[in-house]
């Protein structure tokens, strides 16, 4: 049986606590968490039940990622197929763009795949100088 697309999920509504969490997410380019984004928008009132519960909700309906890394779930508004690359010293997580045309088969058709998940880690150019 096939997992449900974000297509199948029913539609919430986009309040205007889950409108400003998408676009603190999308205004932001490093991949933060909950609580980082819950600090943010401290100004707005929001509180961080309603940051956790608004991220699942657009993670579920296909409007933002969410990507465990470290341990910890970090949010990501790069819909398209990509990897990450992540710095084994800082902690730093960024995009790495994939090819669009990449066919993803398995030697004898066992698997259809569905989503590729994939972090190349290792040490980035800031630590290593």
């Amino acid at each position: 049986m096939s997992k449900p697309s974000a297509a199948d999920q029913p539609r919430r509504r986009m309040t205007w606590q889950k409108r400003t969490i998408h676009d603190a997410v999308v205004d932001r380019h490093d991949h933060p968490t909950a609580q980082e984004l819950h600090k943010e928008l401290l100004h707005h009132g929001i509180g961080l039940a309603t940051v956790y519960r608004n991220l699942a909700h657009l993670a579920t309906e296909g409007h933002i990622q969410a990507v465990n890394h470290r341990g910890e779930i970090r949010y990501d508004c790069n819909m398209s197929e990509h990897a990450h690359a992540s710095c084994t010293m800082c902690g730093a997580l960024w995009d790495i763009p994939l090819p669009a045309n990449v066919e993803l088969t398995t030697s004898d058709q066992i698997l259809s795949v569905e989503h590729v998940s994939l972090t190349l880690h290792g040490v980035c150019r800031n630590c290593t100088t």
